[in-house]
This record gives structure tokens, C-alpha cells and sequence, in this order.
């Protein structure tokens, strides 16, 4: 066999995962004294999902053979 492309594993060759920082709910939560502090994401920019760093956002991961 000789080496190919598979979908990526982590992403599932969407390209995109959930954000590793905030959970995939685009917000960051801060406990300041009695309240909590509600801010956007800055790893994600508030979207929930990052680029995938499995395969950096192509889908695709190269097989490699023996």
C-alpha cells in the first residue's frame, strides 16, 4: 500500500473542533467576588469551534504505511 488520505480522526474531515479553551460554548466564565463575568471566547472569537489542529483545518490526515 502505498500512502493515501483518510478523513481526519478528530475532526472527522470537518476541519473544525470544538473549542479546547471554552468547552465549544464560545464564552468564558469568571467568578468576581459575588457575580460572575461573562466574555467572548478569545481562543474562538466567541464562535465555539476552532481549526482543528489534528490535521491544521485541511480534513485530512496522510496514511502513512509501514
Amino acid at each position: 500500500m502505498v500512502g493515501g488520505l483518510v478523513d481526519c480522526p478528530m475532526c472527522q474531515g470537518l476541519k473544525k473542533i470544538g473549542c479546547p479553551n471554552c468547552g465549544g460554548s464560545g464564552i468564558l466564565r469568571k467568578r468576581h467576588e459575588e457575580s460572575a463575568v461573562e466574555t467572548p471566547c478569545p481562543a474562538c472569537h466567541g464562535n465555539g469551534v476552532c481549526q482543528c489542529t489534528a490535521c491544521q483545518g485541511t480534513g485530512f490526515k496522510q496514511v502513512v504505511p509501514f
